[in-house]
């Protein structure tokens, strides 16, 4: 006899955020993202452009740690990853002034460029999936997300 038990709303949660994680991983929702964005061709480029944005916005270049940081992978796949953006150009490569063993990754204007157009891309996406929701929903969603994300942020960061 197979007994149902109900959801609670916490594993209604999780489901919720897998669900729109798998979504926004789909190839479909991909080639939609980075659709006239050449030449930022993966999403793991992408994800390196805005981690080095995000640096460059604080007050300095990014390093290969920081990417494998932002990330969340090893500093070999970073590394990797990171000679293959600067290969395509998106990314300039330099040794840091304090200390020769560290690298400086600064974008490029091509990946400024790059990065600003898949970033007004993903903004347009995101805008046609609730453009039918009231001004107040999507409000609602907004801060309850940032919540949400910092709550996450604070657990895995300790």
């Amino acid at each position: 006899m197979h007994i149902c038990v109900a959801q609670s709303r916490y594993d209604q949660l999780d489901d919720l955020l897998t669900r729109l994680h798998v979504a926004r991983q789909r190839p479909s929702w991909r080639r939609r993202m980075l659709d006239g964005a050449d030449p930022v061709a993966s999403v793991s480029t992408l994800r390196v452009l805005r981690a080095v944005e995000q640096c460059q916005q604080a007050g300095g270049g990014a390093s290969v740690s920081d990417v494998a940081e932002y990330l969340a992978v090893e500093h070999s796949t970073a590394s990797r990853t990171v000679g293959a953006v600067v290969a395509a150009g998106l990314l300039t490569k330099t040794s840091a002034t304090d200390d020769q063993r560290r690298c400086v990754l600064v974008l490029t204007d091509v990946g400024r460029k790059a990065l600003a157009t898949v970033t007004g891309r993903r903004r347009e996406l995101v805008a046609e999936t609730i453009a039918d929701w009231p001004d107040t929903d999507v409000d609602t969603l907004v801060s309850l997300l940032d919540r949400l994300t910092e709550r996450f942020e604070r657990a895995v960061l300790g």
